[in-house]
């Protein structure tokens, strides 16, 4: 803020040493035009007194052009006022300097005739810095609408480079959508082939074959027309996705999971929660009663998504750890396309743990 403060001042005084200048020369000019027609100058005084209530008449002029134009509605009625009022006074004081300057005793009654005489050249004066001051605002203004003109144009430029990043990036969540889908049709028609047959020798087998079935009918399915599905559909994936991995793995899970909140009365973009939830079970230690996993999801009822889990490190594994890194970037690529300014993800790794917090506004 200061430094802005001092460029404007800086701006101010070039612009004040500018305008100095240009009425030295102008005076000079028309001094000079003077007495090369007449051959003799008055005294300085009378010249400086004149070219003050000349410029004055200009400055005031241009306040008024600005009060006039310078609204999204041009206020002509009030200008004309306004420029009636700066003209009469103008010549009021004009011909009363006249008078006082050129006699030595103040008479009121000869005011009016000498006032009379003097009134067209006054009235050519006043005309005449009107031209100017005219001339000098609309220059200004073409200049500043020129500028208006060309910024317009970055804008657009602007606009249609943060248009092609869009539909770029875009294109990447959908690339990215398309690789967190299972692709395989015949796999998943297979699957109820399987789940069919083992039924007859397993009741445990046979569910581990319908959650996954369900896990892969849900990552076919169509979202809405918007490119979002009802949140009670992903969350009851993650139940199942949850649910498959206790069938998994030899030994116990120990995860404390907690979900709060009324998931069906809000949508959102499909696979992003179940990813992050397979990530706890593809790269966490789960298996350590002493410290257990968490997952949290709650939503209040104005829409606001929290996602939370936390679990052990498993032992480092360079190829995972990279499957990891591209399955979180897909991620914020989908998050930034449909939820850029209204979500959060943060990453810690406080010792050995891995931390995730994803805040949603749905």
């Amino acid at each position: 803020m200061i430094r802005d403060s001092l460029r404007l001042n800086k701006l101010l005084k070039k612009a004040v040493v500018l305008h100095f200048i240009c009425w030295i020369l102008f005076i000079s000019y028309e001094l000079l035009m003077v007495y090369m027609v007449v051959g003799i100058l008055e005294s300085p005084y009378i010249y400086i007194t004149y070219y003050f209530i000349n410029i004055s008449f200009f400055y005031a002029y241009l306040t008024i052009l600005n009060l006039t134009f310078n609204h999204l509605n041009a206020q002509y009625l009030k200008g004309i006022v306004y420029y009636f009022l700066l003209i009469t006074t103008y010549l009021i004081i004009k011909s009363l300097v006249d008078y006082v300057l050129h006699n030595q005793q103040f008479y009121i009654d000869s005011i009016y005739i000498y006032a009379k005489g003097f009134l067209q050249r006054n009235i050519f004066r006043s005309l005449y810095f009107t031209v100017l001051a005219t001339f000098y605002w609309s220059a200004g203004h073409m200049s500043f609408f020129r500028k208006q003109a060309v910024e317009a144009e970055k804008q657009k430029l602007v606009t249609q480079k943060e248009k092609a990043e869009l539909e770029t990036q875009l294109a990447k969540s959908r690339n990215a959508y398309l690789q967190q889908q299972i692709k395989p049709h015949i796999l998943f028609n297979t699957l109820n082939f399987v789940y069919s047959n083992a039924q007859k020798y397993s009741d445990d087998a046979a569910h581990c074959i319908w959650l996954l079935a369900e896990i892969m009918r849900f990552s076919l399915e169509e979202p809405n027309y918007n490119g979002k599905i009802n949140l009670e559909r992903e969350v009851e994936q993650i139940e199942n996705m949850l649910a498959l991995n206790r069938y998994r793995f030899e030994k116990p899970l120990y995860i404390s999971i907690e979900m709060y909140g009324n998931f069906s009365n809000f949508q959102i973009i499909p696979l992003i929660l179940l990813t992050l939830t397979e990530n706890i079970f593809k790269h966490g230690n789960l298996t350590e009663a002493g410290q257990p996993g968490i997952l949290n999801i709650t939503i209040d009822e104005a829409g606001k998504l929290i996602f939370f889990s936390r679990n052990l490190k498993k032992p480092k594994n360079k190829h995972p750890r990279r499957q990891q890194a591209l399955g979180l970037e897909n991620i914020r690529i989908r998050l930034d396309t449909t939820y850029a300014g209204n979500y959060k993800l943060d990453i810690s790794e406080p010792g050995e743990f891995y931390e995730l917090t994803l805040t949603l506004s749905l």
